[in-house]
């Protein structure tokens, strides 16, 4: 009673086990869970013995001595009623496997449902179904079935054995094995299915894998019709009413004990039953006893180990849910699902590689020091191994959140690393292969370009004024003309003092500061595009023009006021002085040796002024090699010089150049 009590506790809520059908025929079975309940015998009805009739006929055709031309073998196994034996077609010298009834197993039902199976297999010609040669009797009218003989093992022997799958056929992942197995059991399924075929017994025990991996699903003992062909050669779905199946794996109709609802949903329960046995190791429906068993699959609530992956205990759920209308409505849709866990498994397994990829990436990172080239040499490598696999497991997978997520934490990672490297413009690049950028990082973003061209600007500036008082711009023409200007300056007054003689020597100061002013308006015309290409050179030039064209006003002036010609000539010394030292504080403070000489020079000549013309002589020369001191030229400028010099006076001269 104690065991009866625990039963009815686990049948759904107000029912007893009076309710049940299946409750007095399941208690006269003396089996263990594992076996077929077959269903009971009965006596042939009329479509059942038209279909007997046919070994009338097989006995007309000659078929009578179909045994005769098998020679047979070692027996292959036995079952309740039927024994397999090996053979050989002598014929076609072809192996092959030959099923009987077992001795002492007789009897119109016996026959009948030996018939009817190799009738139901014969019908369905499918690569993954054993196929059925030839029909007939032997000599004593029983009947012979000739089927292809499988040389392999049951699925239950190798589900669990991960070594002998390995070493077999080379598969290393017993689960995506089995369950490309079951997907081919399915495969036949949903093949009898479209003929009208539920096989009823779908279990690991009832598929063969041959020696070179071939899957069969074998023992269509119970397999019966949903469509009458009115031969009487199928049994029908709709009058298979009492139990039958593997206790193991039952669905809740296939108890019986009312109107039959069997359908195709009921083969996809078992197909559930069988994954739910390849992901926990045995069969979904457990008990103490046979009748334990039965309850467990009238309650049909499998307990599946909290290790089985999400998605494969929703399948098992679905596939195996008590109500026939709430499973999948097909085997191709249950297999479907097996499918999409494969590709998800596989997307998965590429996410798992890139994450631990991109937590190596992440220590790069932080450990990364601003403008550390071998860092990024290694930082960029593994970003790229991290992108792409990520990339390929959302290629496999489109909703793979492990791979999305992944992908953005290392494009969000480089999009820092790439800020701390003061490089926005990557940043920018980098989070737009984001199908959505966090407010966060593009505000980062955008204050840091925004700080890097307010950065470049100023930079940028800078650099323009850097340009502008490049002292090497114009270098070589800047000491040319210095070089022409300084040496007429120190020539021409000291002429000047020897050939001085006239009271009024005012023609020779205005034919001399004309004559230099002109001078450096030709020459600076000449020399425009260099000496007027930075602010350094505008600035020299200007010096140059104003030392030499302020000493024509002042002459004129001072020649009105009447004064002296050689109180003026010093006064232009003065004039020197000044502009000298702004240069000096303007252009470069090396000229402050030239200041002195020429503050001097004025003191001098105001209290010599006989010796004026010599200081002015004395002082261009200072000013000279202060000059070509402070802009001395790099040996190929003294050479390009030197040949532009040469060039002068050959032109000069109407000679040619001097060979080099």
């Amino acid at each position: 009673m104690g065991e009866e009590s625990n039963i009815a506790s686990a049948l759904p809520e107000g029912q007893t086990l009076e309710d049940q059908g299946w409750y007095e025929y399941a208690r006269t079975l003396n089996l263990r869970p594992s076996e077929t309940i077959v269903p009971p015998k009965h006596t042939p009805d009329a479509s059942g013995l038209r279909a007997l009739g046919a070994l009338s006929n097989f006995a007309a055709e000659g078929q009578v001595g179909a045994a005769a031309a098998i020679e047979l073998g070692t027996t292959l196994g036995e079952g309740g009623m039927g024994i397999v034996r090996a053979g050989t077609q002598v014929a076609l010298g072809r192996s092959v496997a030959v099923k009987t009834l077992k001795p002492g197993v007789d009897g119109d039902w016996a026959t009948l449902k030996m018939l009817r199976e190799a009738w139901i297999t014969g019908s369905l010609e499918h690569p993954n179904i054993v196929p059925i040669y030839d029909v007939g009797v032997d000599a004593e009218s029983r009947p012979l079935i000739i089927l292809k003989k499988i040389e392999g093992k049951e699925w239950s022997e190798l589900m669990g054995d991960a070594a002998a799958v390995s070493e077999t056929f080379g598969a290393h992942d017993l689960l995506e094995w089995n369950l490309g197995v079951l997907q081919q059991v399915c495969n036949a399924v949903r093949f009898a299915h479209s003929r009208g075929i539920l096989h009823r017994d779908l279990k690991p025990e009832n598929v063969m894998i041959g020696e070179f991996g071939e899957v069969y699903l074998v023992d269509w003992g119970i397999a019966v019709s949903t469509e009458d062909d009115g031969s009487g050669r199928l049994p029908l779905a709709a009058r298979a009413t009492e139990m039958a199946g593997t206790p193991y794996y039952m669905a809740p109709e296939m108890l019986g004990g009312g109107a039959s609802q069997l359908s195709e949903r009921s083969d996809v329960y078992l197909l559930g039953a069988i994954l739910y046995e390849i992901v926990s190791g045995r069969p979904p429906h457990q008990g103490t006893n046979l009748m334990a068993v039965i309850a467990s699959a009238a309650t049909s609530s499998p307990n599946i180990p909290d290790a089985v992956p999400d998605e494969l205990r929703q399948t098992i759920i679905e596939a195996m849910a008590r109500e026939p209308a709430k499973r999948f409505p097909s085997a191709e849709t249950f297999r479907l699902a097996l499918v999409e866990f494969l590709e998800h498994r596989g997307s998965e397994r590429l996410a798992d590689e890139a994450q631990h990829r991109l937590e190596h990436l992440m220590g790069y990172i932080a450990a990364a020091s601003p403008g550390d080239r071998e860092a990024r040499d290694r930082i960029y490598p593994l970003f790229n191994e991290c992108r792409f696999g990520f990339q390929s497991a959302l290629d496999a997978w489109r909703g793979n959140p492990e791979a999305r997520d992944g992908l953005e934490r290392a494009v969000e990672a480089m999009v820092g690393y790439e800020l701390s490297e003061d490089d926005p413009r990557s940043a920018a690049t980098l989070a737009a292969t984001l199908d959505e950028v966090p407010q966060e990082l593009s505000t980062r973003i955008v204050e840091a370009q925004a700080d890097k061209d307010e950065r470049d600007q100023h930079l940028a500036s800078l650099a323009a004024i850097g340009r502008d008082e490049d002292r090497d711009v114009g270098r070589r023409t800047r000491t040319f003309l210095t070089t022409l200007v300084g040496a007429t300056w120190v020539c021409g007054p000291a002429i000047a003092f020897f050939h001085e003689g006239s009271e009024d020597s005012w023609p020779l100061t205005f034919l001399w500061n004309g004559g230099m002013f002109a001078f450096i308006i030709i020459a600076g015309l000449w020399a425009r595009e260099s000496m007027t290409k930075t602010a350094f050179n505008r600035r020299v030039g200007a010096a140059v023009l104003l030392a030499i064209g302020a000493g024509l006003p002042l002459h004129l002036g001072n020649w009105l006021m009447g004064i002296s010609a050689e109180d003026s000539q010093i006064l232009g010394i003065a004039v020197w002085a000044i502009v000298t030292a702004y240069s000096a504080f303007a252009i470069d403070r090396r000229l402050i040796p030239t200041v002195v000489v020429a503050t001097a020079a004025f003191l001098i000549s105001c209290a010599y002024p006989g010796i004026r013309w010599p200081l002015i002589s004395l002082l261009s020369a200072v000013l000279l090699v202060n000059a070509m001191w402070i802009w001395r030229l790099r040996r190929e400028d003294v050479d390009e010089v030197r040949d532009r010099l040469d060039g002068h006076l050959a032109r000069l001269t109407n000679r040619p150049p001097p060979a080099k």
